[in-house]
């Protein structure tokens, strides 16, 4: 076992994916007037739209807990 990991809460790998899925589609949906994110295709800010609905689905629908 690594220096730590008995320390970690069992979700804390999922929230944490969540947060920064969160957080990348929301940066680049509000950023997207910006000149170099115009030339993000809409397929991409899709993607990163669709990863965080899944993980904030994931997060509410199986949060991983104590067992």
């Amino acid at each position: 076992m690594a220096k730590g990991q008995g320390l970690q809460r069992p979700g804390r790998e999922q929230r944490r994916r969540c947060a920064i899925a969160t957080g990348l589609a929301l940066l680049v949906w509000g950023l997207r007037w910006f000149w170099p994110l115009q030339f993000v295709p809409g397929w991409l800010v899709a993607g990163l739209l669709a990863w965080a609905f899944l993980e904030v689905a994931a997060l509410l629908l199986a949060p991983r807990r104590w067992r």
